[in-house]
């Protein structure tokens, strides 16, 4: 990398290290040049120093070395800097090891902080760019790894269109290298940047990002496909080569689906035989170089597992063109399947097969095998059957490691298991053939229940276990994450099934000794409670749930747990009544002795580290235990802060578990939000000294959610406490708010102050500035820019308008700027909500002046552009309601009245807000998300950790007015009577426009 100018390189630091070549040595240096790179060299030592002290386990120098180095990563320069020092050989391994990942996380950090906000600068972002990609291919393997996380980063935001050097540089690789290593490193890279076609939302901007993909890609790609298809099964590789060749092909195949997932390019379907081709002989392949070891899918099991997501997708979005590949495609996994054996290592390529011939089964088709009863019988015996039926690695997972047993088999977890595979096919082979798979598998059910009676205790288990989960395969129709089943089939009786062999399970009293096949069949069985929770009647649950409560206590891991999964499912149980309205079905009343038995066993579990250490799902439990009785369980709650503080502080130490963190603090909320109103000083007497001291030692981890416990507890508080009063320059330190996970916390915080401004008024007055420049760097993050608008929304509800009224006209046109950067619809949504939550709370005037003082007609420009669309897109019922409201009030503007075209469009969106071509009197719709009963986070794959798991839901005190207008309960009453004095001006327009006609009944 060529060396950046030296006051970049002083600005940084660090001295930058010159550019030499491969050889070393460069060309000879005068002595001043000779001093400058010694320095050089020094800083780059330095620079290591630091890397290496972030890894090297010693938490004080660790945190010395962190905050150095974040505090030079906003300087320009620096990501060059590093990305030299990964480059240089003559640095240690370590060093070089910490500076990639540091790298990783600071392209994850800074990449999409844009203008004011800081960032990456334009020439940095340019320079790293040219030089990412070489670098990485050229780097060993654990650095590679590193700098390719990074470079998707970059990918996910810039390509194609700020990096259109990358396609050609990559196409240019795989064209001309000779190099094994580089051509797998480059499809990798590839496959990776191509994978966001695969989870974006289909657009135009998206066709158009693809096809230009395509059109530069298509070519290359399917040759180096050929040529390592044409290698690998030529039989003339040695292992090493052959391995190589397993990645590459599997790197080409990854590409392959993300390119073909939105459509199918029409150079992929000139060329698909040739594809197919190669697949169904991949699929033949064997060699034991490429297989995997003992419970470690290899090369081969990956290749092959992509190959079948192929033939999946294919199935699922272009049957036309697949349909000459059916027979074939079907026959082949089919061989494949029946041939795998029942080593772990085959697990994800089975469930990844039975997933494709799902995908098929469903389909309907001119010539379908599935339609031969044969057939069923034979997948039903040799597919389903033995893939739902326990192994005995299965019985040793459950003994061993519980907690991966638990995250397999539970709701919503992985896909990709052998079971959960089986129970999607027989679901899927239903819905065209159900009475005949039904029947089918009644006969499998019956057969085994008849065994258990015939074999020994722990025969007979297993045997009942795999009756369970045949009747949820049979019985399962449709399901969501958060509601459970919705749809069963209604040839399986499960209320009769659950009496007959379920109820009798959970009822019986434990062996006196513990046995395995006895504890998976009671975990079984409480997963069919958990599954079934809305078809079982709720006194047929009552009857239970004594024994269900009681399981909690049990020894073993899996049972205890999946006891406080059931729980805490049943617990959102709602029933919808005459009016269409929910509420839960069951009553905290007559459910409470029960469920406050289970709190003190399942804090003892936790405290006492037994079973899963830092069991996310009893600590779930245990927040939607208090959630769901409130008032009901006051007493108890109080009682229980002291012991969650403890745990608390003890996590604070070490704290390895977000999912168990995030829901640690959901409890802790769920309790302070029913006990803070009535109890405030004993509620803070028990966690004040554990939060002082998470602030104290600045446990980053748990910083976004003692914020907003804190705001809970300020909201609540009749005196403020001094701790208040001194942490509140503290909330504007810049570090705090380059956390995205702080930022949620830090607004929810702010709000409570905003709400005290009366205590808090020249704290508020002498620190608004500060405040608003922290709007601002939140504004322009990418990642955070729709918490900007929470802040900005808080202090318009909250805050008297003097406060902030000499900053506004800046505060609108820093937005204002960013709105012409930014094209996110939801950008322009957030920007229009909040600014029509200004107009509806302050004087009508205030909002259309300032915009003519930035730039005269910029109302009308606003409202034409970008207002008005928004007016169309979904919103929420709050916010349809203040976004009606203040069109209604810009409507009476002299410069929108005077503009016909612009009233015709005003009054279209208010009949789109107001639903008025629907009905007139239709319902208003609910609130989303602000149900207080809605599941906590699950934790799901994927999820940033970041973004996702720092905001609780039990934040607000009981009865806080909620959404952004609680000032408005009918919407349509207050709408009336701003648009009847503009009654004079709409008529006419809706005379000439019969689709404005139903603005103007409205208004009469």
């Amino acid at each position: 990398l060529k060396a950046k100018q030296g006051c970049l390189r002083r600005a940084c630091g660090y001295a930058h290290v010159r550019g030499r070549g491969r050889g070393g040595a460069g060309r000879p240096c005068p002595p001043r040049e000779k001093e400058a790179m010694a320095s050089d060299r020094a800083g780059m030592a330095q620079l290591a120093q630091l890397l290496t002290q972030t890894v090297a386990g010693n938490t004080q120098g660790m945190q010395a070395a962190e905050q150095q180095l974040r505090a030079a990563e906003i300087k320009p320069g620096f990501g060059l800097i590093l990305l030299d020092l990964l480059r240089d050989n003559s640095i240690a391994a370590a060093a070089r090891q910490a500076g990639a990942i540091y790298f990783k996380n600071y392209i994850r950090r800074q990449w999409s902080v844009e203008g004011a906000g800081g960032g990456v600068s334009a020439s940095d972002r340019q320079a790293i760019k040219q030089h990412l990609l070489t670098l990485m291919l050229q780097a060993p393997k654990q650095i590679q790894v590193q700098l390719a996380a990074g470079l998707e980063e970059i990918s996910v935001v810039d390509y194609p269109a700020e990096w259109q050097s990358l396609l050609p540089e990559m196409v240019q690789h795989l064209k001309t290298s000779q190099d094994l290593s580089v051509l797998r490193g480059t499809m990798e890279t590839a496959h990776t940047v191509f994978l966001k076609f695969r989870s974006q939302a289909r657009s135009e901007q998206l066709l158009k990002e693809i096809k230009y993909t395509v059109t530069g890609f298509q070519e290359t790609h399917l040759e180096v496909f050929k040529a390592a298809c044409q290698r690998t099964l030529g039989g003339g590789l040695t292992a090493d080569q052959l391995v190589l060749h397993f990645e590459l092909l599997r790197a080409v195949l990854g590409a392959f689906y993300s390119l073909n997932i939105v459509d199918l390019p029409e150079y992929y379907e000139d060329h698909s035989k040739e594809y197919f081709q190669g697949f169904l002989e991949l699929l033949k392949f064997q060699h034991d170089a490429v297989a995997g070891k003992g419970g470690e899918q290899g090369p081969l099991e990956q290749v092959k597992g992509v190959i079948c997501e192929c033939f999946a997708l294919y199935t699922d979005k272009y049957q036309e063109e697949f349909s000459q590949f059916l027979l074939p495609c079907v026959n082949a996994v089919w061989t494949l399947l029946v041939a795998l054996d029942q080593q772990e290592k085959n697990d994800q390529l089975v469930a990844k097969g039975i997933h494709f011939l799902s995908s098929a089964a469903a389909t309907h088709w001119n010539q379908s095998p599935f339609e031969d009863p044969a057939v069923l019988s034979g997948i039903c015996e040799k597919v389903v059957f033995p893939n739902i039926v326990l192994r005995d690695s299965d019985v040793e997972l459950f003994e061993d490691n519980p907690l991966e047993y638990v995250r397999r088999d539970m709701e919503a977890a992985d896909q990709e298991t052998r079971r959960r595979s089986s129970m999607d096919l027989v679901k899927a082979m239903g819905r065209l053939n159900e009475a005949k798979v039904t029947e089918i598998l009644i006969g499998y059910v019956k057969v085994l229940m008849e065994q258990t009676r015939q074999v020994p205790a722990e025969r007979a288990e297993r045997f009942k276990d795999a009756c369970i989960y045949l009747c949820i395969a049979m019985a399962v129709r449709g399901q969501t994450q958060r509601e459970g089943v919705t749809v069963t089939n209604q040839n399986v009786n499960v209320v009769d099934f659950f009496a007959s062999l379920v109820v009798p399970e959970l009822n019986a009293k434990p062996p006196a000794q513990r046995s395995v096949p006895n504890e998976l069949l009671r975990a079984s069985c409480l997963k069919f409670v958990t599954v079934f929770r809305n078809q079982l009647p709720r006194e047929q649950i009552g009857a239970v749930l004594p024994a269900i409560c009681g399981h909690i206590s049990v020894e073993s891991p899996v049972v205890h747990t999946y006891a406080g999964i059931c729980i805490e499912k049943l617990l959102t149980v709602r029933d919808k009544n005459g009016q269409g309205q929910s509420a839960p079905r069951y009553d905290p009343a007559t459910m409470r002795a029960s469920l406050l038995q289970m709190v003190e066993p399942i804090l003892q579990t936790i405290a006492a580290n037994k079973g899963i250490p830092m069991n996310e799902y009893l600590m779930r439990c245990i927040a939607r235990i208090f959630s769901f009785l409130k008032q009901q369980g006051a007493e108890t709650g109080l009682q229980t802060l002291r012991p969650l503080s403890a745990i608390l502080v003890a996590m604070s130490a070490n704290p390895s578990n977000p999912i168990f963190n995030h829901n640690l603090f959901e409890a802790i909320a769920s309790i302070v939000k029913v006990c803070v109103p009535s109890q405030p000083d004993a509620v803070e007497a028990a966690l004040l000294p554990s939060l002082g001291q998470i602030l104290e030692r600045n446990v980053s981890d748990f910083l976004p959610y003692t914020f907003q416990i804190l705001g809970l507890l300020l909201d609540a508080t009749p005196s403020v406490k001094p701790l208040y009063q001194e942490l509140f320059a503290r909330l504007l330190s810049p570090e705090l708010w380059r956390a995205q996970a702080n930022v949620p916390g830090l607004i929810r915080l702010l709000r409570a102050y905003f709400t005290k401004h009366a205590l808090f008024g020249d704290l508020m007055r002498g620190h608004l500035q500060a405040i608003l420049e922290r709007f601002q760097f939140i504004l322009c993050n990418r990642k955070t820019e729709g918490s900007a608008f929470e802040l900005l929304n808080a202090m318009y509800t909250h805050l008297p308008l003097e406060f902030y009224q000499v900053h506004y006209k800046t505060l609108l046109t820093v937005i204002l700027t960013r709105l012409h950067s930014s094209k996110s619809p939801k950008f322009q949504r957030d920007f229009v909500v909040s600014c029509s939550l200004f107009v509806h709370r302050q004087p009508n005037n205030i909002f259309p002046a300032v915009l003519g003082e930035i730039q005269a007609g910029l109302l009308s420009n606003l409202l034409g552009s970008l207002w008005l669309t928004v007016t169309k897109m979904a919103l929420r019922l709050d916010e349809r309601k203040v976004c009606t409201l203040a069109l209604a009030k810009l409507m009476a503007q002299e410069e929108v009245k005077r503009n016909p075209q612009l009233m015709t469009g005003c009054c279209a969106g208010l009949i789109s807000l107001m639903g008025l071509v629907q009905s007139q009197n239709a319902p208003a719709v609910a609130e989303d998300g602000s149900d207080d009963e809605a599941p906590p986070v699950d934790g799901g794959a994927g999820l940033d950790f970041e973004v996702s798991f720092s905001k609780l839901r039990n934040t607000d005190l009981p009865g806080a007015a909620a959404g952004l207008a609680p000032d408005v309960p009918d919407l349509r009453v207050a709408a009336r009577a701003l648009l009847q004095p503009l009654l004079a001006a709409i008529l006419p327009l809706a005379q000439a426009n019969a689709e404005l006609q139903p603005l103007a009944v409205f208004i009469q």
